[in-house]
């Protein structure tokens, strides 16, 4: 009988460390959710500002071609050109459509 009682024992210590152990997981499983989704919005944001800063950018490199600046081609400036008004005339048809 004492064999027995020993087992049921170690047994229950042994669940005990389990149902201790996997609440530590769940825990620890719901904070890592919390700091990806935290990652995820910040990469979101970073992805905006990247792309707002890329119109800027071209916006930047067609106002200086036009003014002259030195760093850009005429041709360059003409396909910047060409690039923009074909963009409008695609809203244009969209719009009329």
């Amino acid at each position: 009988m004492n064999n027995i009682e020993s087992l049921s024992s170690q047994i229950e210590e042994k669940i005990t460390k389990v149902l201790d152990r996997l609440n530590t997981l769940v825990e620890r499983n719901g904070d890592l959710e919390d700091r990806l989704n935290k990652a995820l919005s910040n990469n979101l944001k970073y992805e905006e500002v990247l792309e707002s800063m890329k119109e800027k950018y071209k916006a930047l490199k067609i106002a200086n071609t036009i003014t002259g600046s030195d760093n850009n081609s005429i041709k360059e400036t003409k396909i910047e050109i060409n690039s923009l008004i074909r963009e409008v005339d695609y809203c244009i048809s969209q719009l009329s459509d």
